[in-house]
């Protein structure tokens, strides 16, 4: 008889538990919901965030970069970025994950001739987008 009623008990309080968070979600996603410019001025600081990790990303291309003989002179390359950026937010209309934060930049190829040179100029630009989700109140990539 213990058995059974402490199975009961377990079952009223996992029934509880899950009652809570059940309240508790739909109330994070709503305050979300309703400041579309909060959740934007988020994703700008995040996007800001990224983009500088982008420009370090650089600055090591530029230490090491790709360097391939040529006929008179080498060829040295590396990856950069361009210096604009936009953003972009979309509603999901799901509570786990209420926004889409989308990034817009150019990924640049630069070359030089001499891998000192300080006058390297852009061979070639890509334009990328990257998406994020916003989740758990954090944007993941």
């Amino acid at each position: 008889m213990a058995c059974k009623s402490i199975r009961i008990v377990h079952l009223a309080s996992l029934a509880a538990v899950s009652a809570l968070l059940l309240a508790v979600a739909p109330a994070v996603a709503d305050s979300l919901d309703d400041s579309d410019e909060g959740a934007q001025s988020s994703f700008s600081r995040f996007a800001e965030s990224w983009m500088a990790k982008m420009r370090t990303t650089e600055a090591e291309n530029r230490k090491n970069p790709t360097v391939q003989p040529g006929p008179s002179n080498n060829l040295v390359t590396y990856r950069g970025i361009g210096d604009d950026f936009s953003v972009e937010l979309r509603p999901t209309g799901h509570p786990a994950a209420p926004f889409i934060g989308i990034l817009r930049y150019s990924e640049r190829i630069y070359s030089c001739r001499e891998l000192s040179s300080a006058n390297c100029s852009i061979a070639s630009t890509v334009p990328v987008t990257e998406i994020f989700r916003f989740s758990g109140g954090s944007w993941i990539y």
